[in-house]
């Protein structure tokens, strides 16, 4: 595996030893556009305003790459908004979470003062933001984490709606576009300003940390392995987080937008869509004992409350039973 290893700074400097290092081109201090022999595409950095610097990262790797980040004195937190349409893996004080913003967690808040990895999928664009904000600048929003100031922060969470579409209007833009710059200042700011609005009022949000999002992410892949079975109850998969039932409770909230059970079901009803669809089942009652239902009409009603159609209609129309 190939390993690159850089640190991050507001100015723009920092680019010029990891060009160095992986034998890149760097235009005009902003645009490093990465050697054939990793892939192609490259980053670009742009400072937007005192205190605010903005990284985008628009490639695809050849091979594996593990890029190590290394902290410094400098203070400012890194905001990482992952786009890729594959997942990506980051670690931060050991502890790993996958990214991509189509599976839930696309979000992470890293303090510059710890070391950091980033795996990113191989032969698949990876595309991502990260916006480098002075500590003093974002005070006032991130002490909710309660964690002791002399802990360095770090948390994962989901990419909201209205970040996810200024994401997507910059991801189809190339960094040759002569308005390159003015478009991702903008970008930059209206990100920063939603993140500020997000996170700064503390009675909406409980930050989630690295090792918090670890360990609801292995629990949400049990959920979603199950989803033939009935819901095994928020007393063993809060168990299985190492979490009170009530934290578990508000943590996977904050991260998935449901509380455990509404997730599973929601899930379960997307893949009894797909049953449903599938062609290959002889009647609604089978699709139902297919996902350990032991009544056709309770299934029934949760596939209205969630879908807002009847499983009759689905089947009926596309599977070709009557």
């Amino acid at each position: 595996m190939k390993e690159i290893t850089h640190i991050y700074s507001l100015k723009p400097h920092w680019q010029h030893t990891i060009t160095a290092a992986i034998g890149a081109a760097l235009i005009a201090d902003k645009w490093l556009v990465q050697p054939t022999s990793l892939g192609t595409g490259g980053s670009y950095f742009l400072e937007v305003a005192p205190g605010i610097s903005v990284i985008v990262l628009d490639l695809v790797f050849n091979q594996p790459v593990r890029i190590n980040r290394k902290g410094t004195d400098e203070e400012f937190y890194i905001i990482h908004y992952d786009f890729s349409d594959e997942m990506n893996v980051i670690r931060v004080e050991g502890q790993q979470q996958k990214l991509a913003y189509k599976t839930g967690i696309g979000l992470g808040v890293m303090d510059n003062s710890t070391d950091s990895i980033f795996e990113p999928v191989v032969n698949e664009r990876v595309f991502a933001i990260r916006l480098i904000v002075a500590k003093k600048l974002l005070d006032f929003v991130l002490p909710v984490t309660g964690k002791s100031k002399k802990k360095a922060v770090y948390f994962y969470d989901t990419i909201d709606s209205k970040s996810q579409i200024i994401m997507h209007r910059i991801k189809n833009k190339a960094f040759t576009d002569p308005a390159y710059d003015l478009y991702l200042r903008g970008v930059a700011f209206k990100l920063l300003a939603k993140f500020m609005d997000r996170y700064s009022n503390t009675k909406k949000t409980r930050l989630v940390s690295g090792k918090e999002a670890t360990a609801l992410d292995l629990t949400k892949e049990y959920l979603l392995k199950h989803l033939y079975d009935d819901f095994p109850g928020v007393e063993v998969v809060s168990e299985m987080a190492g979490m009170s039932v009530s934290k578990y409770k508000l943590l996977f909230k904050s991260m998935y937008q449901d509380s455990p059970k509404k997730f599973f079901i929601r899930k379960k009803m997307l893949l009894a869509e797909q049953l449903l669809l599938s062609g290959e089942y002889q009647s609604v009652h089978q699709i139902a004992r297919e996902l350990g239902y032991d009544r056709a009409d309770y299934f029934s009603k949760q596939y209205r409350a969630f879908r807002e159609k009847n499983p009759d209609d689905d089947f009926c129309s596309l599977s070709g039973f009557t």
